[in-house]
């Protein structure tokens, strides 16, 4: 098992998608826990931030050309005017109805490699903790 040391973050730049086109933007923080090793969290900084947990797999697909996801998360490579090249277009559920982001597809990509190197996929579920797991659903059970 590989211990919460081994956390990942990047700091991403996201800038927010209005009918097609990309405005200025902040960043917000790609993490990855190989404890809970299906997901990615994108989250917003500040006082209120906010935080949307998605599968890797979809980074992982839209990366590969492949558009990826559907209903409430979905990503996909998108080349946006005035962008000198493609980003990753991320549409995550927000209070108001979907928010799509451009992030900056070399930051994922870098994010993403260093994921894989501690949990290949396929291989998720040698770090999942089946005994803790199910602990929790007994307990949820009863």
């Amino acid at each position: 098992m590989i211990g919460a040391s081994a956390l990942v973050r990047v700091r991403v730049r996201a800038r927010p998608v209005s009918n097609g086109r990309l405005a200025r933007g902040g960043f917000m923080e790609l993490s990855y826990d190989p404890r809970s090793p299906y997901e990615v969290k994108l989250s917003e900084t500040g006082p209120e931030a906010g935080e949307v947990v998605f599968a890797r797999e979809l980074l992982l697909q839209a990366l590969a050309g492949q558009p990826a996801g559907e209903d409430l998360v979905r990503a996909r490579l998108q080349q946006f005017d005035g962008a000198p090249h493609a980003l990753l277009s991320l549409t995550v559920p927000g209070a108001d109805g979907p928010l799509e982001f451009g992030l900056c597809d070399t930051t994922v990509a870098r994010f993403l490699r260093d994921t894989v190197a501690l949990v290949p996929p396929g291989e998720e579920w040698r770090h999942v903790d089946f005994t803790d797991t199910i602990a929790e659903i007994l307990r949820d059970a009863a």
